[in-house]
């Protein structure tokens, strides 16, 4: 009788638990996109005046070089770092396949992180320099995961339940900013900005946020390699237009 007392209390405790933790609240979108910029303390009219008299003019066709920044986020945990592999540049690559086949790109070739000697916009240009690129896109990324459970959570009080029953999600959210600047100039051509958005849903114990995660970037990058050959293309047209 007492086991059975102390099963039922433990079942109540459960479930109070599991109930603290249903519902989604939502993720900050606003936190991920200002993890982009780097906003300095001091702007003054000499930077402004600065910004407005670079100029920028790319050849035809052109060389790009591609940059994956790596960055930890120490002050806000509740995004995640990414970690860029190779076939994430793969991809971007076969992305630009067509616009190289218009003509637009002569080449593009990823500038490895071994290559950059320090950590700011200026260490980028000057390795991309290096490599006789004519533009560098910098491309940027953050993701942040919400987990919580569902109506079906209930299930997990039974204890096998927690095995079987889809009672939790895990909702992901992953941007991506892509940068396109001038390597003589630092002029700024362009940003194309993307975001994958996916949920899974399953038991606690074999829900993996990475994999929502991994679902999420694959949307993103789906996306941003479209509208990034777009951008270039855009781009071309207005070089094309006299001042």
């Amino acid at each position: 009788m007492k086991a059975v007392t102390l099963s039922i209390f433990l079942a109540f405790i459960m479930l109070l638990n599991v109930s603290g933790c249903s519902g989604s609240r939502g993720l900050n979108r606003q936190a991920l996109q200002e993890s982009f910029h780097d906003h300095p303390d001091v702007v003054t009219d000499q930077d402004i005046a600065a910004t407005m008299a670079l100029q920028g003019h790319l050849p035809t066709p052109y060389r790009l070089a591609i940059f994956f920044t790596h960055k930890d986020f120490p002050s806000s945990p509740a995004l995640r770092k990414v970690d860029w592999v190779s076939a994430d540049a793969d991809r971007v690559q076969r992305a630009l396949e067509p616009v190289k086949e218009e003509g637009i790109l002569k080449q593009s070739f990823l500038l490895a992180n071994s290559t950059v000697q320090g950590t700011t916009f200026r260490d980028i240009r000057l390795a991309a320099a290096r490599y006789n690129a004519d533009a560098i896109l910098v491309i940027d990324g953050a993701s942040a995961v919400e987990r919580y459970n569902n109506g079906h959570a209930w299930w997990y009080a039974t204890g096998l339940g927690a095995y079987l029953a889809h009672g939790t999600e895990s909702h992901a959210l992953f941007m991506m900013e892509g940068t396109l600047w001038d390597v003589r100039s630092g002029y700024l051509y362009g940003t194309q900005t993307a975001e994958g958005e996916t949920t899974l849903i399953g038991p606690a114990p074999s829900l993996e946020d990475k994999a929502a995660i991994a679902e999420a970037k694959d949307v993103a990058m789906e996306r941003f390699g479209k509208e990034l050959a777009d951008m270039l293309r855009l781009l071309r047209e207005k070089q094309r237009i006299p001042n």
